[in-house]
């Protein structure tokens, strides 16, 4: 049961075959989704930043442009009160700062409430995980992780810089950029939330 929401911020390529499930375009979304050669399930936004032409048969709804949340968020609850418990999110990072912001802050949301969510483009991708385990095989980029809660109790291993149960508080950057050695680098949150983000290597 996996939602593909599309965002609208600037995505560079937005690949059809990275999208997946039902698909819904959250306003400029729509632009990105139809480039890409998508024909989304759902459009929902106040269409303020959209400029394409309604594909035939696609539902739409359409919200004032005065509201509380953000299109990506109506479109994340939209996704939940459908089933979908597997939000994906493209074009949803870079832009607008305040924009990155609060889909952070939604998936933070999400994840409180038992939904996984993750924003992903070319060279990112951000997930929270908290009381749990992950497995991340091994790339050629960089894994960081945040506190989001004050501080959060992690183990790290497989990387080069491994932590055990290691407290990490909202003021340090000692969890930027460490780096996959193993097959796979292991990360336990023991308590507290832990905003994780794998970037690619720039060339």
């Amino acid at each position: 049961m996996v939602c593909s929401i599309i965002c609208g911020a600037p995505c560079g390529a937005l690949l059809k075959e990275h999208v997946e499930g039902y698909v819904i375009a959250a306003d400029r979304g729509l632009d990105y989704c139809l480039a890409a050669g998508i024909t989304p399930d759902l459009a929902v936004g106040d269409f303020d930043s959209a400029y394409s032409v309604f594909p035939e048969g696609v539902e739409c709804i359409r919200v004032s442009p005065i509201k509380d949340d953000t299109d990506a968020a109506l479109a994340a609850d939209l996704a939940v009160q459908r089933g979908y418990r597997d939000i994906r999110f493209f074009c949803a990072l870079g832009g607008r700062l305040d924009h990155t912001l609060g889909n952070i802050q939604l998936l933070y949301h999400l994840k409180k409430n038992g939904i996984c969510g993750r924003l992903i483009s070319e060279d990112t991708e951000v997930f929270f995980l908290i009381g749990e385990s992950a497995v991340i095989p091994k790339n050629d980029g960089f894994l960081s992780v945040f506190s989001y809660e004050g501080s959060v109790r992690i183990s790290i291993s497989g990387v080069k810089y491994p932590l055990d149960k290691h407290v990490i508080t909202n003021d340090v950057t000692l969890g930027v950029s460490n780096e996959i050695i193993e097959d796979r680098a292991v990360i336990t949150v023991h308590e507290g939330a832990a905003l994780i983000v794998l970037s690619k290597r720039d060339r």
